[in-house]
């Protein structure tokens, strides 16, 4: 039996609108694939293959699934989202979850995670990016409980 897969990307909407960052390829030979319990860390392979996947996911998935990645994230219309997702054999994507709380983990400090910093990099400065647009143009008002002064 083929190892299984488990593909994640993030959407943080900066100055450069709603875009699909990946962020990890877990591989695993359970069939229950989470990143951290998969077994990157013992296989140079995978972790040639997800830093294919990290420095070209539109290639590594194909159209089909693109397309399908960017209609979840029409659908969501969040600012910031992640998606965790599979391709099936026909290469659709199977959808495990999606939602505004993702997580984004830096990669250790080991040298074998080097190929996953740029990833994790770019999702924080697109974060960064749409946190820094959203305050420029906010009003904050400092309201003080009755009774008590400044």
């Amino acid at each position: 039996m083929p190892p299984s897969r488990r593909e994640g990307a993030q959407i943080p909407g900066d100055d450069r609108g709603r875009q699909l960052y990946p962020l990890h390829l877990a591989i695993s030979s359970d069939w229950k694939v989470h990143y951290f319990t998969a077994e990157m860390e013992g296989n140079a392979a995978y972790r040639e293959e997800e830093a294919r996947f990290l420095a070209d996911m539109p290639q590594m998935l194909g159209p089909v699934a693109m397309a399908a990645l960017g209609h979840i994230q029409e659908a969501l219309g969040l600012d910031y989202a992640g998606v965790d997702f599979a391709l099936g054999a026909d290469g659709q994507v199977l959808l495990f979850e999606a939602n505004a709380t993702m997580v984004v983990n830096p990669p250790g400090p080991d040298d074998h995670w080097s190929y996953r910093r740029d990833a994790a990099g770019q999702v924080f400065a697109a974060v960064r990016r749409m946190l820094l647009e959203r305050a420029k143009g906010a009003s904050f008002e400092a309201s003080l409980p009755r009774g008590t002064s400044g």
